[in-house]
């Protein structure tokens, strides 16, 4: 579920409050947002794929990320 949704649902104060105590449950997002953004950006004629001045992409475990 989109958090932004959640949060209005929820009548939290702000996003942060719905992040804060739901975000361990939104696994998966992360590589949603990815692919959304790969294929906006392949949208936009700008590449999706990293070049040699971009910073290489680092997997962090999953805990770390929310």
């Amino acid at each position: 579920m989109n958090a932004k949704a959640l949060s209005t649902y929820m009548g939290h104060a702000n996003i942060a409050v719905t992040m804060d105590r739901y975000g361990h449950l939104m696994l998966g997002a992360e590589d949603q947002a990815a692919a959304l953004m790969d294929r906006y950006l392949a949208q936009q004629g700008a590449s999706a794929e990293p070049n040699a001045h971009d910073a290489p992409r680092v997997a962090l475990p999953r805990h770390q990320l929310v």
